[in-house]
Parts: structure tokens; C-alpha cells; sequence
């Protein structure tokens, strides 16, 4: 019997990921995305673009720049890698270059085909993959539990048909082409429920058991799983990571036993501290350096906040988080499968999991700043513990469904009893229940499924109209494409979100967002808005030629009848694609900075909204700014204030007001200076620059968002870097001809650490079995 379950659960299983492969299989098509999968695939290029640049894989170089390296595309550029997951791409890459792609030529000659299999869809068809096999970790960590192997098997199979008007959680809407396109979040799902069963078996602190040999795969501790899944989780998405954490923190009370407590929360401290360890080149530097890291006020604020105990409580009991536009069936297996675990004396830790992953889900709306006690809370989207309650809502399900199955069997048992028995009935009731439990599932599974099934019709029929779209222009676009690749290396402005740029398309997809995928660096458009010019970049005004130099924004794409300063002229047209030049400093320019500002990484920002349509500005006054605790000022500062908050600042010990009184200062003049051989070589930026006579207080500005990262080097020698309105590299600049060289390189201590684990990890390997080799004393 036990075999038959196995096998009966291992066809549900297969059923799930089969059904998911046909029902997805539109996405392997896509031509060009509509949502956040522009940002995600634009990673990639960038990391395939690093891969080819720096020697990778055998270089020293290589290692580094995959996991710092400045992303030009968006924002004026931003160290990205530095705080955002980065894992994911390069594997993607790595994979791609050093086992798809071989692969994929040798059969691309055998079989005589001339087409090849690009990097974009090699991206496509992985997250086709890991969307269609979400049903598999979730089984896998129902097994490892221990709940019942067919109830695991089909909570596995329902994993994928969660149901929510785009909260973005772990329901399909949240993947696909159609939706969100949330491809980073769908790399640490895939590994965050055996995270949290692998902590589960920890805490148990079971090492061996007969019924569970997964969970000493390779005669390891299930803590070392614990912290191998939740590293992979953490890599993939820390906002996902650091939800999956705080889900695994009430495994400390798995029973009330001061003992035992006291040794869970030793053994989860060192799993978490392994965690950290394993990723400390990235968790540490972003701590270090969160200020270059910054909010945006562009995200809306129920981001933050997520919605509030009434709001959550209401999209529970109307079935939104689970079952919208459907029978609120999913939501009615996870409260019935709360209350049986709140009985099951075992499980009833997940039922607790669940329950804190729903008050977090109140937010800040409910809990005010007292959520911000927990680290990492201040500046995190709230309402994403969405994951968090959806990933532990599943854990609830095999039970729930475990007990509908016993309470059919005891109502065929009282009916057997009161019947009279014969043969025939003896040999017809043990099959009743089995059957009634069939009948039931696929009731549920279909009115389930068939929300998913309809969404899904529209997403498969969407990408083939925006693929047969995107063909009708692709040859003029391409062409388009490498009429740019010959041009000098500039910003371009293809429109924005909110003007003529929304409706200036390729098939289904943004001119401004296509560029960027192709390795374009682009202007006005953010999907990722945390670097430090992100909100001084929406400040632009295409009617202006000095925006357009002051963003090096070189080239604009757009459609007929658009109106652009007198100095921009159209210089190609490919079909609906117009390409105009309009004339800029370039990477590089010489301005005067007599003042200086220090502020937090929020508080300057409508300081440089005021610069920026100001008179100083028109003469090219931009002052030093630093969002240091403790800034370094340098000498011979007309004016120095410190913002308090967002308006106000102080200056000689008065508290103004940006708006009432004149923050700024005027220029002694505006500065000219010549600039010339100006040159791009992977990322470093140089260029030969004459500064004019009796200029004081001039410094040279370099067009990228300031990071620590940047390295500036005039006439051969390295120098103090400065950060300048609007958020700009600068160096201070002397009268007469210099050359200078701005290079993005990994951070020192990012790059001592990564080598310093690459090191410590085996040695501890090596360490730990000599320790168990070591005979007692």
C-alpha cells in the first residue's frame, strides 16, 4: 500500500509540472516583455557583457566585476550588483557560456540548422522552467516534514494556482508575460520552502530518521540543508530572504521546554549566522553603504506600508489573497488546515508561522514604527510578505486535506456499519471512500484550476498578437539598433511613462524599455529607482537643450510630430523610428562648486528639484554634496548647510526653509572649458579637458550617479572624489590641460571578502571531517 501512495503521489506530482509546462509554453515565444522582466533580462545582458570583458572565467578580474559592476542602462548608472541579487544572473550566464551555448552550436551544426539559441531565450525558457516545476520543492518540502505523501502531492499541485488581483505573491500572475513578470522573486521561491522545512528538521533537531532519508542527504545535518536553502533563497531575493527568516523564527517554541528552547535558538543563531557568513561580501558592504542606497517617493507608499490589519483581514475573508474571481475554495483547505494544525500537537508550529507571516502582512500600517525595530524593515516593501504568507498558507494544506480524506472515511465507515452487509457491499465499501475522495479533489482542483486556465488564455494570446506586432517593425528596429552601435557612446531619450514614450512601441513593449535590454544606456525610465540620481533624473524637461547635456543625452528616438529644443537635429529614420543628435559636453564637463551640502540620503532631494530650474544652475554653479555622517568639506566653501529634512536646512547655526529663503549661491562666472578624445573602455571614462584661467572652486564633473566605487585618477594620479548636484562624480579641478579617468571598480572589501570565503569554506570542510575523524579522548 505504502508503494502504491508513493507511486500515486509521484503521478500527481508529475501531473502538476506537465500541466504547468503545457499551459506556459507561450513563454518561450516571447519576443519582448511588457514588465519587470526588462529589468531582470537587462541584469543578464549586463552580466553577459561583464562575462565577455573580463576575462571570465579564468581571470581574476572575472569573479569581482560579476558581483560589483556599475549598470549603466537606467539612472545615470548604479552599482546594482552591489546591493541587489546578482547570483541568478551570473548563473544564468555562466551556464549559458559555458554548457548552453557549446551545446547548443554542436547540435546547431549536426543537425544542419542555421538558426541559434540566444541568451534571451535561454532566459525565457528558465523561468518557463522554474514557474512550471513550483509544485516540486513545495512536495519535496512537505516530505521532508513529514506530512502524508498524496495530501503533500496535491498541496504541491495547488501551489500553482493561487489566485490574487496582482499582490504579487507566489500565484502565476506574478510570472508570467501578462503580469508582473517578477522573475527575481521566482529564484528564491523556488528554494524558500525547503528552506524552511530543512530549519524545520533542525530545530527538531532529528539527524536520522528511517521514514526520511532526504533529510540526511549525503549523511548531512539537516542544519547544514537549513542553511544551504536558505542562503540559495536569500541569494536570489534578499527581500524573499529575509521573509523566509523571520517565517523560520517561531521554530524556536516547537515546544515549551526551557531546554529545548535554549538549544533552538543556539542552533538557529548559527544557521543564521552561516547565512550571513556564506554572503557576507554582499550583506556586509550593504550595510556599510545603505546610504548610497536610496527611497524612492516614486514607489506608492502602500508599498512600504503594505494595507493594515482591516484591508489584509478583508481580502482574507473575500478570498483575495487566495481565490479571486473564484469559489473561495483554496482559502477554505488553508482556515480549515489552521485550525487542525492549531490540534496537531507536531505541526502546530506552522499554523504559528502562518499567523505571524499575515501579521507582518498588516504592516506599518497597523504596527507603526515599531515594525522598524526588526533590521532590514525601514526601507523594505512591506507588502511583499504576501510571499510569506502565501509559501507558508501551502504548509497548511496537507493536513487540512488529510483530514477531509479521514472524515470521508469515517462517514463511509458509520454508513457501512448501519447498512446491512452482504458481499457485494463488503467487497464495494472499501473502494467508497477512495472514490469520494477522488470525486472531491477534482471538484476542487477544477474550479481551481480553471481561474488560472482563463488567465493563462489571454497571457498565450497576448504574446503571440504582441509577437506578430513586435515582427512588423523588428527589421527597421534592428537597423535602427546598429546605427547606434556605431555612435559615439551616449544617454538617449526615447520618451517616458508618462508622455508621447507610453505608446511608442515595439509589439507590446516600450521603445525605452527595449533599448535598455539590448545595452543601451537610457534616461526617464526607472524600473529600479535606488540609485542616487533616480529622483534627480525625472527632473528632465525635453524642451531644454541644457537638460539634455546635463543628463549626456546625446541621441533621441522617437515618432514623427514630436517638438525638441532648435539644436536637435534628426539625423536617420528607420520606418517609425526617428534618430536626432543634439549637442552635448559629453561624460564629462567643468563646473564651479562653492558650496557645499550635507544631507542623509533622502533629505536633498527637493533641494535639487529648486537647482535644478535655477539661476545658478543656468550658469553652471553645481554645489558639493555628501551624505556622509561626518563629511570631509574642503576648503574655500562660500556657503555651507545641512538639511534637517526634506525643506528644511541650517546655515550658521539658523534654521531656513529651501522654498521661503535662497539656499543657493551665484557663480563668479559661467565656466567654459574644452573638452576633447574623450573615450569609453569597459568602465572606465577618459577624456582630455582644458580648464580655463582664475577658475576657482571648478571641479570636474563626470555624468554618472556617484558611488563609492567610482576611482578618479587626473594627469596619472589618483584623487579625492567628491559627489556634486545633481548627484554627479567630481574631482576638484586646477586651471590648465589635464587628462582624467573615472573607473568603476569592485569595492576592496566586497572583493576581500568574496576571496576570503572562497578560501574559509573548504578549510572548514576540511577542519569538520577531521573532527569527526578524530578518536575520543
Amino acid at each position: 500500500m505504502n508503494t502504491l501512495k508513493k507511486y500515486l503521489a509521484l503521478i500527481i506530482l508529475a501531473f502538476a509540472i506537465i500541466f504547468n509546462l503545457i499551459l506556459y509554453r507561450a513563454e518561450v515565444t516571447i519576443k519582448g516583455d511588457p514588465n519587470d522582466n526588462i529589468f531582470q533580462y537587462s541584469l543578464v545582458h549586463r552580466t553577459n557583457w561583464v562575462w565577455e570583458n573580463y576575462g571570465c572565467p579564468l581571470s581574476l578580474q572575472c569573479l569581482p566585476n560579476l558581483v560589483d559592476h556599475n549598470v549603466t542602462y537606467w539612472a545615470e548608472g548604479y552599482a546594482l550588483p552591489f546591493y541587489y541579487s546578482h547570483l541568478p544572473q551570473i548563473t544564468i550566464v555562466a551556464s549559458y557560456k559555458l554548457l548552453v551555448s557549446p551545446v547548443a552550436s554542436f547540435a546547431r551544426h549536426s543537425l544542419g540548422d542555421g538558426g541559434s539559441f540566444t541568451l534571451y531565450q535561454y532566459y525565457n525558457w528558465t523561468k518557463y522552467l522554474l514557474l512550471s516545476l513550483i509544485p516540486l520543492p513545495f512536495f519535496l518540502a512537505f516530505i521532508i516534514v513529514g506530512f502524508p505523501i498524496i495530501p503533500s502531492a496535491i498541496a504541491a499541485f495547488f501551489a500553482s494556482h493561487l489566485s490574487t488581483d496582482g499582490l504579487y505573491g507566489i500565484d502565476p500572475p506574478s510570472s508570467l508575460w501578462r503580469g508582473w513578470g517578477l522573475t527575481s522573486q521566482l529564484y528564491a521561491v523556488i528554494f524558500m520552502p525547503l528552506a524552511l522545512a530543512f530549519t524545520f528538521k533542525a530545530a527538531k533537531k532529528i539527524t536520522a530518521t528511517a521514514n526520511s532519508k532526504i533529510t540526511n542527504l549525503f549523511h548531512l545535518h539537516p542544519a547544514f540543508w537549513a542553511v544551504v536553502f536558505l542562503t540559495l533563497t536569500t541569494a536570489g531575493h534578499l527581500g524573499i530572504g529575509i521573509i523566509t527568516l523571520l517565517s523560520t523564527t517561531p521554530l524556536i517554541f516547537l515546544d515549551l521546554n526551557k531546554t529545548n528552547i535554549i538549544s533552538r535558538i543556539k542552533q538557529l543563531f548559527l544557521i543564521y549566522i552561516s547565512l550571513i557568513l556564506v554572503l557576507s561580501y554582499w550583506i556586509i558592504p550593504i550595510l556599510l553603504y545603505n546610504n548610497y542606497h536610496i527611497v524612492s517617493f516614486w514607489d506608492p507608499i502602500w508599498k512600504f506600508n503594505s494595507y493594515g490589519w482591516f484591508e489584509v483581514i478583508r481580502q482574507y475573508l473575500n478570498g483575495e489573497i487566495f481565490d479571486w474571481q473564484r469559489l473561495p475554495l483554496v482559502t477554505s483547505l488553508v482556515t480549515l488546515g489552521f485550525f487542525v494544525l492549531l490540534l496537531h500537537k507536531e505541526y502546530l508550529i506552522f499554523a504559528y508561522i502562518f499567523a505571524l507571516m499575515m501579521l507582518f502582512y498588516f504592516g506599518r500600517t497597523t504596527w507603526g514604527g515599531l515594525i522598524d525595530l526588526i533590521p532590514g524593515m525601514k526601507d523594505f516593501h512591506l507588502h511583499r510578505f504576501i510571499v510569506g504568507v502565501h509559501a507558508t498558507s501551502l504548509f497548511l494544506l496537507p493536513l487540512s486535506i488529510e483530514f477531509l480524506f479521514s472524515l470521508t472515511s469515517k462517514i463511509t465507515s458509520f454508513f457501512q456499519e448501519k447498512i446491512k452487509k452482504t458481499k457485494e457491499i463488503q467487497a464495494v465499501f472499501p473502494w467508497i471512500s477512495p472514490i469520494f475522495n477522488l470525486i472531491l479533489i477534482s471538484v476542487i482542483a477544477y474550479l481551481t484550476v480553471n481561474q488560472t486556465v482563463k488567465y493563462n488564455a489571454l497571457n498565450h494570446r497576448w504574446i503571440s498578437e504582441a509577437n506578430s506586432a513586435y515582427s512588423y517593425d523588428e527589421k527597421n528596429f534592428l537597423d535602427l539598433l546598429d546605427f547606434l552601435k556605431e555612435k559615439p557612446q551616449a544617454r538617449i531619450y526615447a520618451g517616458r511613462p508618462g508622455n508621447w514614450g507610453h505608446d511608442f512601441r515595439l509589439g507590446s513593449s516600450q521603445i525605452y524599455m527595449l533599448l535598455s535590454v539590448y545595452g543601451f544606456d537610457m534616461s526617464q525610465f526607472l524600473p529600479e529607482t535606488w540609485s542616487m540620481m533616480s529622483e534627480n533624473d525625472q527632473n528632465f524637461d525635453e524642451r531644454y537643450a541644457m537638460d539634455y547635456n546635463l543628463l549626456n543625452l546625446r541621441y533621441i528616438i522617437a515618432p514623427k510630430n514630436q517638438d525638441f529644443p532648435q539644436t536637435a537635429q534628426m539625423v536617420k529614420k528607420f520606418g517609425p523610428y526617428q534618430v536626432y543628435e543634439i549637442p552635448t559636453s559629453g561624460w564629462f564637463d567643468v563646473v564651479e562648486s562653492p558650496m557645499f551640502v550635507e544631507s542623509d540620503k533622502t533629505n536633498f532631494l527637493n533641494l535639487v528639484y529648486l537647482w535644478h530650474r535655477s539661476y545658478p544652475r543656468t550658469w553652471k554653479m553645481h554645489p558639493l554634496i555628501s551624505v556622509e555622517k561626518n563629511p570631509s568639506v574642503p576648503p574655500g566653501m562660500k556657503k555651507q548647510i545641512k538639511m534637517i529634512d526634506e525643506v528644511t536646512y541650517r546655515e550658521n547655526n539658523r534654521t531656513k526653509n529651501i522654498f521661503a529663503d535662497f539656499p543657493f549661491v551665484f557663480p563668479e562666472a559661467t565656466v567654459s572649458a574644452k573638452i576633447s578624445q574623450e573615450k569609453v573602455n569597459k568602465q572606465t571614462y577618459s577624456a582630455k579637458i582644458d580648464v580655463p584661467k582664475n577658475c576657482r572652486n571648478c571641479v570636474f564633473m563626470f555624468k554618472m550617479s556617484y558611488h563609492p566605487n567610482w576611482n578618479v585618477v587626473v594627469d596619472g594620479k589618483q584623487v579625492e572624489k567628491y559627489a556634486v548636484f545633481p548627484m554627479y562624480v567630481a574631482a576638484k579641478a586646477k586651471p590648465g590641460s589635464h587628462t582624467i579617468e573615472v573607473t568603476h571598480q569592485p569595492h576592496p572589501l566586497k572583493t576581500f571578502l568574496l576571496y576570503s570565503e572562497i578560501l574559509a569554506i573548504p578549510l572548514l570542510f576540511i577542519f569538520r571531517k577531521k573532527l569527526t575523524k578524530s578518536p575520543p579522548i
